[in-house]
């Protein structure tokens, strides 16, 4: 009936989603968090506590880091040490200890494929910071490079008697005039 006559039902309005709020500038928040700072510090008499301090100050750092990252283009480039990369990118699982086990890989880079790079980061290792080699991976003569050497060090019978035959464990002695 209500065709025969013309009337149509009217359209149904599409129900708005509730928007997100967005929340302030990255400068304004840091501004709110400072005068929220020295408000606390008068209320207290210059007395914050230590943790609340630190907390404070993480929350500014945080919001400055994710500000920063924001604004940052993203880089291709990718950084591993010999273990990261035989692990991550070959898939080979390599040992703590044993004949071919993870210091000797490294040694066994540095030594025979020097040409591959020779910048150091401090890194954890096994609970400690401490410095390793870390080569350009994002280069493809590196990965190949490292690739090749790996092999060789795993496809080896004793690394370590090559290693000490090329040397690469002796010490190095202080030259005096």
């Amino acid at each position: 009936m209500q065709d025969i006559m013309g009337w149509t039902k009217p359209a149904t309005q599409p129900q708005e989603q509730p928007s997100t709020p967005a929340l302030p500038p990255v400068e304004q928040r840091l501004h709110t968090l400072v005068l929220a700072m020295k408000t606390l510090a008068e209320l207290t008499g210059g007395r914050l506590n230590p943790y609340t301090e630190q907390q404070f100050k993480d929350y500014a750092g945080n919001l400055l880091a994710e500000h920063n990252r924001k604004l940052l283009t993203p880089s291709e480039e990718r950084w591993f040490g010999v273990v990261n990369f035989a692990e991550s990118e070959l898939g080979k699982k390599v040992p703590l200890s044993g004949t071919h086990y993870r210091g000797h890989l490294g040694t066994w880079v540095r030594t025979f494929y020097p040409h591959l790079g020779d910048r150091q980061e401090t890194r954890l290792v096994n609970g400690v910071q401490q410095p390793i080699y870390v080569y350009a991976c994002h280069e493809s003569a590196v990965a190949a490079g490292l690739t090749k050497a790996i092999e060789e060090f795993f496809a080896h019978p004793s690394p370590s008697a090559a290693l000490k035959q090329a040397g690469a464990f002796a010490k190095k002695s202080l030259v005096t005039v």
